[in-house]
């Protein structure tokens, strides 16, 4: 078991390795695209079963809320039934598994599209989508098993106790952000497959060119915990020097000091791609703290 866990220690190390730092000629903060060496381009098949099942989780989890606090249980008996203490305790597990499952979402979009902003849109819908689906399911369920009932939003602020009105207006809430995530997605995957694309070709057919890192110009922000970077790396072609601008994301100890060894990979459509030497051992940043966030 030790020798396993010290096996995916190193695995996720040699990962992280890999991936960082990331530059692009591009696109900038979640934008910004890796395709891993070995690895295709993207496709979000693999990732339907997690996203729907990270969707139920957080249907079954929300229906203790929405039943139980927001008056959208139809009958009295259920409602007790979701506010019961055993029922929210599974809940409660329910929430932490479902927590856990998206994080699986957001880590495999990750491994398939190289991209931050798709991985998120990924987990959003999942978490959105999911109490959206369980407050319309039981909006539906409470209108109809009493149908006498008008729906009125201005019971609301009239109802002695908490109305239906109140979760289908929360449920909305949740269905547009859910909305918004699943309008996005598709630009943002056609976005990261066509740089990843770019990536793959160039590493197959590109002019792969020694470049050096002659600039490096700290942003002062962060995506997460990464510091963002501008940074220029010279190169030559045809023994012409050309200069490269680009983005950079990396980590705190993977920064590396001006005069590391950069591949430049360019063609002659103008596409031009950046990524660490990892075989010329290139030098980081002794002082890891020094572009880590700071607390405050």
């Amino acid at each position: 078991m030790r020798d396993a866990a010290e096996g995916q220690q190193k695995h996720g190390q040699q990962e992280h390795f890999e991936t960082l730092p990331l530059f692009s000629t591009t696109d900038k903060n979640g934008r910004m695209t890796m395709l891993r060496p070995g690895h295709r381009v993207g496709r979000a098949a693999p990732l339907m079963p997690w996203l729907l099942t990270a969707a139920a989780l957080w249907s079954l989890t929300g229906s203790v809320p929405f039943g139980a606090l927001l008056g959208m249980a139809p009958t009295p008996a259920i409602s007790m039934l979701l506010g019961h203490p055993v029922t929210v305790g599974v809940a409660v597990l329910l929430l932490f598994v479902a927590i856990g499952t998206t994080g699986g979402v957001y880590s495999r979009s990750i491994e398939q599209f190289g991209q931050t902003r798709v991985a998120g849109l990924f987990a959003t819908l999942s978490i959105a989508g999911g109490l959206a689906a369980v407050a319309g399911i039981l909006l539906f369920w409470t209108l109809t098993s009493d149908v006498s009932r008008p729906f009125d939003l201005e019971a609301i602020a009239t109802s002695p106790t908490v109305p239906p009105e109140l979760g289908a207006v929360v449920g909305a809430s949740f269905a547009l952000w859910a909305a918004i995530a699943f309008l996005r997605l598709p630009g943002s995957i056609a976005h990261a497959r066509r740089r990843q694309a770019d990536i793959e070709r160039l590493r197959e057919e590109g002019l792969s060119c020694t470049g050096t890192l002659t600039a490096l110009n700290f942003t002062n922000s962060w995506l997460f915990n990464f510091p963002i970077f501008t940074v220029e790396v010279n190169y030559i072609v045809d023994g012409a020097p050309r200069v490269v601008s680009a983005h950079m994301r990396t980590s705190a100890d993977r920064v590396p000091v001006v005069g590391s060894i950069l591949i430049v990979l360019t063609d002659n459509r103008g596409t031009t791609h950046v990524e660490l030497d990892l075989e010329s051992g290139a030098t980081f940043e002794p002082d890891v703290g020094k572009y880590a966030p700071s607390d405050g």
